[in-house]
C-alpha cells in the first residue's frame, strides 16, 4: 500500500482514540499503524533525519488534532479524545484535513505558522482552496522537500560546470572525486592522472594501498550531452584493463552510456568494471562534497519528550 500522507492519518488517529483513553504518542503510533495495517516496506520508509516517515506523519495528525481540539493533553506526551472529537469520531463520515479547518483555533494555528500545510495551487480559486486543496507535506516533509529542492539546484549547476571544462581538466578533475569516494591512499602520486606513451588510453590511477598492489584504473570522457559512450569505446577500456591485469575500473564521462555499453561492463567476468554518467557524477560531487561548499547551517531542533518524562 502507499503510505497515508499525514491527513489521511488524522481519521484513524481520533477513531483509535474514541474509546477513551489516555495514551502516549508511541501507544498511539502502534495503534494506529496495526489499523490502517501499514506493512513492513511502509514502516521502513526514513527520512532523511533518520526519522520514520510514518512515525512522523502520525505525530502531526496527533499534534493538528490536537490544535483543532479534537483530542486535549492531558500530562507531557499524553492525550485524550476531547468531546468535540469523540462527536466526530461517532460519525461515519471521514475525518479529513476539512474537518480540522472547520474550527477556530486550528485556523488560528494556521494562520500563525510560518509554514501552513494547506497552499492555493495554480489554477485554483482561493475561494475555493480551503476546503478542496491540500498540500501532502507536513511540516517536517515541506522542510526536507525544499532541501532536496535546493539540492537537486546545485547539482544541476555542478552538471553544467562539469560540461564546461575541457577534456583535460576533466580528467585532472577525475581523481580527486575518486579520491574523495573513499578510494586511494597518501602517495605522493595517487592523484596523478596517466600522461606517458602506452598507457592504452587509461587516464588516470588511483592506489589503493601504500605499497601499490592494488589500484583502480580511470578512464575519462568529458563529452557534450547527446554524445554518448557506446560500447566500442567501453570495449577499449575494458581491453586495456586486461592488458594491464587490473581488477578494478571506472570509466566516467559527462554524457551517458549507451545500452550496449552498460552490457559490456555488465558482461565483464576478470574484473568490476563501474560506468558513471554526467548526473551521477554530479550527484556524487555533490554528496561528497567535491566542488561545492557549505553556504549555510539550519538546525532543527524537536521536543525531547524522554527528558520530560524523567521528572
Amino acid at each position: 500500500m502507499t503510505l497515508p500522507q499525514w491527513h489521511e492519518f488524522v481519521d484513524p488517529v481520533l477513531r483509535t482514540m474514541s474509546d477513551g483513553q489516555i495514551r502516549r504518542n508511541a501507544e498511539i503510533r502502534t495503534a494506529v499503524a496495526e489499523r490502517t495495517r501499514l506493512s513492513e516496506e511502509d514502516m521502513a520508509e526514513v527520512m532523511s533525519s533518520g526519522e520514520a516517515r510514518w512515525s512522523n506523519r502520525i505525530n502531526w495528525a496527533v499534534f493538528d488534532s490536537m490544535k483543532a481540539g479534537l483530542l486535549v493533553r492531558e500530562a507531557r506526551g499524553q492525550y485524550k479524545i476531547s468531546d468535540e472529537g469523540l462527536r466526530r469520531a461517532s460519525s461515519a463520515a471521514e475525518i479529513t484535513y476539512q474537518t480540522l479547518m472547520e474550527y477556530d483555533s486550528y485556523l488560528a494555528y494556521q494562520n500563525a505558522s510560518k509554514a501552513p500545510k494547506k497552499t492555493v495551487l495554480p489554477g485554483v480559486e482561493p475561494a475555493t482552496a480551503a476546503s478542496e486543496v491540500v498540500v501532502d507535506a507536513d511540516p517536517s516533509e515541506a522542510l526536507e522537500q525544499s532541501a532536496d529542492q535546493l539540492n537537486r539546484v546545485v547539482i544541476d549547476e555542478i552538471y553544467r560546470n562539469l560540461l564546461e571544462l575541457s577534456p583535460d581538466a576533466f580528467e585532472r578533475l577525475i581523481p580527486f572525486v575518486v579520491r574523495a569516494l573513499g578510494y586511494g591512499t597518501d602517495r605522493e602520486d595517487n592523484l596523478k592522472p596517466t600522461q606517458r606513451s602506452g598507457d592504452k588510453g587509461i587516464d588516470g590511477i588511483v592506489w589503493q594501498d601504500a605499497l601499490g598492489f592494488d589500484r583502480v584504473y580511470l578512464q575519462a570522457k568529458r563529452y557534450s550531452e547527446g554524445n554518448n559512450v557506446g560500447a566500442p569505446e567501453v570495449q577499449a577500456f575494458s581491453g586495456a584493463l586486461g592488458q594491464f591485469r587490473a581488477t578494478k575500473g571506472i570509466f566516467i564521462t559527462t554524457s551517458t552510456f549507451t545500452i550496449g555499453a552498460r552490457a559490456v561492463a555488465r558482461d565483464t567476468a576478470h574484473y568490476t568494471l563501474i560506468l558513471i554518467d554526467g548526473q551521477r557524477l554530479a550527484s556524487l560531487m555533490f554528496e561528497y562534497g567535491v566542488g561545492v561548499q557549505v553556504d549555510r547551517t539550519v538546525v532543527v531542533k524537536k521536543l525531547d519528550q524522554d527528558f520530560f518524562d524523567s521528572f
